[in-house]
């Protein structure tokens, strides 16, 4: 690993595939007693770190309902006007493919990210864009997104299912994609999906985000990529991965947000499942007498029964708003070296738990224990790395 020190932050590496493998074996080209194998050991990935300026990472959801879109990763590098490395016109780049005459460096190709060896994100290039300034520096942009994004792409043949558990169903969908990325299923899984045909055309995104919503978990890539699914969240959380407090016994936060929302009350439960079944309902009349009817609705649920049904639609009442912390904010330059190590590799489904105290007032000091549904990266070559 080479990389680049971020000040403040740690060693960070960024890396991009040129599409090829420089040790495999071509034919007409490789020589029979030279280096070159007939597997090659995988992709070469280039690292780029020493050219970056900026990266920001943004992956998982703001809100528990919420489904997950891709996570994404933006680069931001500049190059002497000299400097050709990168070009995509440039035959005689480093990275150019003389085999199949084509950029190394180009959009679909596998980009990560790590520090101090841990993966922070890692996924494709979905644009690679180049700007030439004749007063200046050449400037590129690069957009990542991970696995997420090639699912939204991808269509479903028809598909006959059976009555099966959320995660089987999740297998079941993949392999009719021909997916090859890795997964992360939960074991335990607590919706039970019915045996309804999925349409031909169906986008494959589309219906795993409809599995979620049966299963009222979270279906995320982590930092490796690896499509995960975790099963409904429940009311009863890990023990804390980190804690956050402003008594200086813990590791320090520069802000918090505190959402009291009127808008996140659910006093009224609509669930139908696809075919075959009632309309299950579940309300609070108490709290529609406060805050008026505010339903949530699902008339298409894959759930194989009105029983789930009946029971998803009282998991989904939150009758009565509270004020909550729905957000913290970090700078690597106020942690210690093992506070950082223990903060980068958070992952969404994890736990933290976050302190504010006060000099007034009652009570002095307000302690909430709260899952991670999404994550923020903001580093700066220059001045160091936002959480």
């Amino acid at each position: 690993m080479t990389g680049a020190n971020v000040i403040t932050g740690g060693t960070y590496l960024l890396e991009l595939s040129s599409g090829y493998d420089s040790s495999a074996f071509y034919l007409d080209d490789s020589l029979l007693d030279g280096p070159a194998v007939l597997d090659g050991d995988g992709e070469d990935y280039n690292d780029i770190t020493d050219v970056v300026q900026n990266i920001t990472i943004s992956r998982g959801r703001h809100k528990p309902l919420d489904v997950f879109g891709p996570g994404t990763m933006t680069v931001s590098i500049s190059v002497p006007v000299g400097n050709r490395a990168y070009d995509p016109f440039n035959t005689s780049s480093v990275y150019y493919n003389t085999f199949t005459e084509q950029p190394g460096l180009a959009p679909l190709r596998p980009i990560r990210l790590s520090r101090n060896g841990e993966y922070l994100f890692t996924g494709l290039v979905t644009t690679f864009n180049q700007t030439y300034n004749m007063a200046g520096m050449t400037t590129y942009s690069i957009f990542a997104a991970d696995n997420t994004y090639v699912l939204a792409q991808g269509f479903l043949p028809e598909t006959v299912t059976t009555s099966e558990t959320s995660s089987a169903r999740i297998t079941a969908v993949l392999s009719a994609a021909t997916y090859t990325g890795g997964t992360s299923l939960t074991a335990s899984p607590t919706a039970t999906l019915g045996a309804y045909t999925i349409p031909s055309g169906t986008n494959v995104n589309a219906y795993i985000n409809r599995i979620q919503q049966a299963e009222q978990g979270r279906i995320f890539c982590d930092r490796a990529n690896v499509l995960t699914a975790q099963e409904r969240i429940g009311t009863t959380l890990a023990a804390p991965t980190a804690t956050f407090d402003d008594t200086g016994t813990a590791t320090p936060y520069d802000s918090i947000f505190v959402e009291f929302d009127q808008q996140s009350v659910i006093n009224n439960a609509n669930i139908t499942i696809e075919s075959g079944g009632t309309l299950q309902n579940a309300t609070d009349a108490a709290s529609i007498s406060e805050y008026f009817t505010q339903t949530e609705s699902i008339t298409d649920s894959l759930l194989s029964s009105d029983g789930q049904a009946a029971t998803l639609a009282s998991y989904l009442l939150y009758p009565n708003p509270r004020p909550r912390f729905t957000s913290v904010s970090t700078t690597f330059a106020s942690l210690s070296d093992a506070q950082k190590t223990a903060l980068a590799p958070i992952e969404i489904g994890d736990t933290v738990q976050a302190t504010k105290t006060f000099t007034t007032g009652t009570p002095l000091a307000i302690t909430q224990d709260l899952s991670v549904e999404g994550i923020d990266h903001v580093i700066d070559m220059n001045t160091g790395h936002r959480m």
